[in-house]
């Protein structure tokens, strides 16, 4: 696994973002059950859920942007039931973060030896929500077209 600077200077140019506060970044890598801890000059943040709480916020991110795009587009409300189900979709989230290589940065569980798709779902959703908290809407609508969500 990468160490957090590679990981966080991997993930930045994969998704063209840099982060002020690259700890936000470090939670949105951590698989449930991988156990980091940062103490210092970060202050003493534990991740035993790994990135969940960010997943949450990412996920309703995500689904403003889409909302946005939808709405901006003048359509019927099915089109965006159907955008929605495209782009936010576990499936779709899982394959975006494996296609951009997002899985070589996650921190896994002891012993685990791959990223599983519910995991892989998770961070792509947490990064999004560690960006949102880290800058605005306007920088997580840009990820997400980095990453070819939108």
């Amino acid at each position: 696994m990468a160490t957090m600077n590679s990981a966080v200077e991997g993930v930045e140019a994969t998704i063209g973002y840099k982060f002020d506060d690259r700890f936000l970044l470090w939670e949105a890598l951590q698989a449930a059950g991988s156990y980091v801890s940062l103490t210092g000059g970060a202050g003493n943040r534990k991740f035993p859920n790994g990135n969940k709480r960010l997943a949450v916020l990412g996920d309703t991110v995500l689904q403003l942007v889409l909302v946005e795009v939808w709405y901006a587009g003048g359509q019927e409300r099915v089109a965006f039931d159907q955008l929605r189900q495209r782009v936010g979709s576990n499936i779709n989230l899982n394959s975006v973060g494996i296609q951009a290589r997002l899985d070589t940065f996650v921190q896994r569980a002891g012993g685990t030896t791959v990223v599983s798709p519910v995991t892989m779902t998770a961070t792509v959703e947490a990064i999004l929500g560690a960006v949102y908290l880290d800058s605005n809407m306007e920088s997580v609508r840009a990820v997400m077209q980095a990453l070819g969500l939108v």
